[in-house]
């Protein structure tokens, strides 16, 4: 009885650290360049971004475009590459190929 009992809470522990490092990723607002962009598998919309902050929490990492604003997304990411800009962006969580729900360019 007693190795069933330490079972299940190291089970628990082990269960709570998976999720500290879940949140360690949060979401957020970062400045960043957009290195690619394009259409992908599926119908889906890849942008290869990397964060311009002195210590990035990121660098050449893809990450997809909210669906319902792909098009918007695809425009704003070519338009930052061509001009040389920088794009704010609001992602779900820092680590690849997680969702963009937000992109805006920055002016120069």
């Amino acid at each position: 009885m007693r190795v069933k009992k330490m079972f299940i809470t190291m089970v628990v522990v082990l269960s709570m650290l998976a999720v500290f490092a879940v949140a360690a990723h949060a979401s957020g607002w970062y400045t960043c360049t957009v290195n690619m962009a394009g259409a992908g598998w599926g119908t889906h919309c890849y942008i290869k971004l990397s964060d311009t902050a002195a210590t990035p929490d990121f660098e050449n990492k893809w990450f997809v475009a909210l669906d319902s604003q792909k098009k918007e997304m695809l425009a704003v990411a070519l338009t930052a590459m061509t001009n040389n800009m920088q794009v704010k962006v609001y992602i779900s969580s820092s680590s690849p190929y997680s969702i963009i729900r937000a992109m805006y360019l920055i002016s120069p």
